[in-house]
């Protein structure tokens, strides 16, 4: 799986800095690689992590930090790339605990802007996974104990004195091929190269620079752009340090913009406010105005992707834009010199204000609801950015209140609660005044700490929406305050007094006039209660209320939980062939969301389905795969709901008891090793694996597990808190010899984490 991308351009040459990164990276857990902006160090990293990829189990991670601007969501942006569902209190906890017993390589991209946290980050997660490791790339180093540091050099640009030592520069050939791509009839000869050459020196041989300067060739000749580059950088910096600034990169993208026409310079400053990329809708409605119609916008940015000012991804539609890092800081300099960035940010907040709302508005009618998180997904990080602005500027603290209002769908339900809590908090400390949108932020804030376990934390909330609520007789509000106070009842057990509550609330939201989809949900929040009461009829009657009108609106959202309350009925009823169909259907629909916790439900009462039917082996494998996704979950482990945790208590053990240890180990191991991410999880279990992994033969059934001497060996040492480093050191063995070793101490054991050996070997010799 992993995240690394796929290269779009060649990559050239850099053999040296490669063999000398990835020696640091065997020798070392975390490596930075620092230089200035433009230099290559994200192409660097990426090209490491792809050669070094097969070495690491648990595959390699790409996270990019360069549209993150605030330093307490970094964990939450890291676990969201593992398919860690965002709901817990402290998410780095929650990564670590998750990153424990796994081998994975995070890289973590353009930190300099987050360095403080990013470190903090990365000294909690290397103390707590010892099979982890960290390629970083920083204009800085991040300063912490172990830290490799690899400063990248520019491409070198020597002395050369004829065309056979020109052809051997990476520098020339990455000249050489960019110009080639934008001028098909360049090429690299006997009469151009000491030109090519003098134009890598000049630019330093920064391949930002180089990249920047080759497009020219389009319409200058090379000795024309030679000329050029002198007399540009003499226009830009009349002043005795001219000489040093035209090596610079920064005088290279002086120059192009020089180059752009004045409105494509002006749309370039304007661009600079969006976070995470834009498509051309975007572009037109923030950036037109003041010379420039939203007609010319597309005409304009294309001038500018043929300088390779802006960056496409026209392999998707609708194609999307995007700006360097580096080019972005340029043209956010250029902005705040001619005036007018906060007007500007002010139409970028109202843009995402209206897509938000577009999308709260076709999310709450059923329709196209996949469509829905696509989109707020792909401008997550602009949004992100216009709830910045809005809740840092006290004119418009109310419009961002609103925002974080118009997006509960998408903290609730598809991933993000902790993220939304945040918001929340902060939204409403900026608000204080009685309002409808403080109160449904309340019920939000509510709503998301229930979907974690945490009714008591949700009553405080719950009492003073409920209170503007009656005053103001607003029955959405008030709706939903009574379904949030069962939601406390039935986590807290009291199922009977839950069930009246959730069916109060259902009766109240039917009353509201028009089709939301929290009609159908709060019909399966009622099945549920039902139930989990003692009456399984019921549940199944009131889950197939819902379910057809899941189909007669187009509503997917709440089909899983509709689904899985029906199956959790049935399962009490006997019908265990039907709830498990329903199940593996519920588990499709969840994954369309990132509803990891529906998803979660689900595998879990596949386990007890199985094992009613006494396929024993099957349940004890489920049991596997739900060990590695309810972790993904956070919160209270299975919301804390006791007759969950007793009904997986009796599950495992009768599992272990028809198997017998051993086999049940081999069985659960062999779920566990199938889950390595949320989206293998499920494809394992819906039948969808390329290579599922070959079965394990059982081991002996005995009441001992059988280790060798060696794991015994291996176990201790484990058990002592030595790395799977520090062990093969003390054994004169290898590193993955090692690894293999305790890969089969766990699978023997039936666990998933090595910190569960410990415990083991003082029972064994209690």
């Amino acid at each position: 799986m992993g995240t690394l991308p796929a290269e779009l351009t060649s990559f050239i040459g850099r053999q040296r800095e490669l063999v000398e990164i990835r020696r640091l990276l065997s020798a070392g857990r975390l490596v930075t690689l620092t230089g200035a902006g433009g230099v290559g160090k994200t192409r660097l990293a990426v090209r490491v992590a792809d050669q070094v990829a097969h070495t690491f189990p648990d595959d390699v991670w790409l996270i990019e930090l360069g549209d993150l601007h605030d330093p307490a969501l970094l964990a939450q942006t890291v676990t969201a790339t593992f398919g860690i569902r965002d709901a817990d209190e402290d998410p780095p906890g929650r990564l670590a605990e998750y990153l424990r017993d796994k081998s994975p390589l995070l890289v973590l991209d353009n930190c300099e802007h987050l360095a403080e946290a990013c470190a903090r980050l990365a000294r909690d997660l290397l103390a707590r996974a010892p099979d982890l490791r960290i390629l970083a790339t920083s204009r800085h180093v991040l300063g912490i104990e172990g830290e490799r540091v690899y400063s990248v050099p520019p491409l070198a640009v020597p002395e050369v004195h004829d065309f056979a030592d020109a052809i051997g520069l990476d520098a020339v050939t990455l000249f050489t091929e960019r110009a080639a791509a934008v001028s098909s009839g360049f090429t690299l000869d006997s009469t151009n190269w000491s030109t090519v050459v003098e134009v890598c020196r000049r630019l330093d041989g920064l391949p930002l620079a180089i990249e920047l300067a080759a497009v020219w060739l389009r319409t200058l000749a090379i000795d024309e752009l030679l000329d050029r580059l002198d007399d540009t950088f003499q226009l830009l910096s009349p002043n005795p340090v001219a000489p040093q600034r035209h090596k610079s990169l920064m005088g290279t993208i002086d120059w192009s913009y020089l180059l752009c026409t004045p409105r494509q310079r002006v749309l370039w400053t304007r661009l600079v406010v969006f976070s995470g990329g834009l498509h051309l809708a975007a572009a037109e409605e923030v950036c037109s105005g003041d010379g420039i119609e939203a007609g010319d916008v597309l005409g304009l940015l294309a001038g500018l992707v043929d300088k390779s000012i802006v960056q496409t991804s026209a392999n998707r539609a609708p194609t999307r834009f995007r700006l360097l890092q580096t080019i972005r800081e340029y043209g956010r300099q250029k902005l705040a010199e001619t005036g007018g960035e906060g007007a500007l940010r002010d139409r970028h907040s109202e843009y995402f204000h209206r897509l938000a709302g577009r999308a709260q508005s076709d999310w709450d009618t059923g329709a196209g609801q996949v469509e829905v998180y696509a989109t707020v997904r792909r401008d997550h990080a602009n949004l992100r950015t216009a709830l910045d602005h809005d809740l840092g500027t006290p004119e418009r603290f109310e419009a961002g209140l609103d925002l974080v209002v118009a997006l509960h769908f998408f903290w609730l339900h598809c991933g993000h609660l902790t993220e939304g809590r945040l918001w929340l908090a902060r939204a409403l400390g900026v608000n204080p005044r009685p309002s409808r949108d403080r109160a449904r932020a309340l019920w939000i804030s509510a709503y998301a700490a229930c979907l974690m376990g945490e009714p008591r934390a949700a009553l405080p909330f719950i009492r003073e929406a409920e209170e503007w609520g009656r005053r103001s007789g607003d029955e959405v509000v008030l709706s939903y305050t009574e379904m949030l106070t069962a939601a406390c009842r039935f986590l807290e057990g009291d199922f009977a007094t839950a069930t009246a509550l959730f069916r109060e609330a259902n009766t109240r939201f039917a009353a509201i006039p028009g089709y939301t989809s929290i009609k159908v949900l709060s019909l399966g929040t009622v099945a549920q209660s039902e139930a989990w009461g003692g009456d399984p009829a019921t549940a199944v009657t009131v889950a197939d209320e819902g379910l057809a009108a899941c189909e007669s609106t187009g509503e997917l959202r709440a089909r899983t939980h509709l689904l899985y309350a029906r199956s959790l009925a049935q399962w009490m009823l006997g019908e265990h062939e039907a709830a498990e169909t329903g199940l593996l259907r519920g588990l499709r629909t969840a994954r369309l969301f990132n509803d990891i916790l529906g998803a979660a439900l689900s595998v879990e009462l596949l386990s007890w389905t199985a094992a009613a039917t006494g396929r024993t082996e099957l349940a004890a494998e489920r049991l596997g795969v739900a060990n590695r996704v309810w972790p993904l979950v956070g919160g209270k482990a299975m919301l804390g709901l006791g007759r969950m945790i007793d009904e997986h208590a009796a599950c495992e053990r009768e599992v272990r008891e028809a198997l017998g240890d051993a086999r049940f180990r081999t069985a659960f191991k062999l779920g566990v090793e199938a889950s390595t991410g949320f989206e293998a999880a499920l494809a394992h279990l819906l039948g969808e694996n390329v290579a599922p992994p070959a079965r394990v033969t059982p081991v002996r059934d005995t009441s001992e597990p059988e280790l060798t001497s060696r794991e015994l060996e291996v176990a201790e040492l484990v058990a002592e808190g030595l790395t799977n480093k520090e062990i093969a050191q003390r054994l004169v063995i290898s590193r993955r010899t090692v690894e293999s070793h305790v890969d089969h101490i766990l699978g023997k054991l039936g666990f998933s984490s090595r910190s569960r050996i410990p415990a083991w070997l003082a029972q064994r010799r209690g």
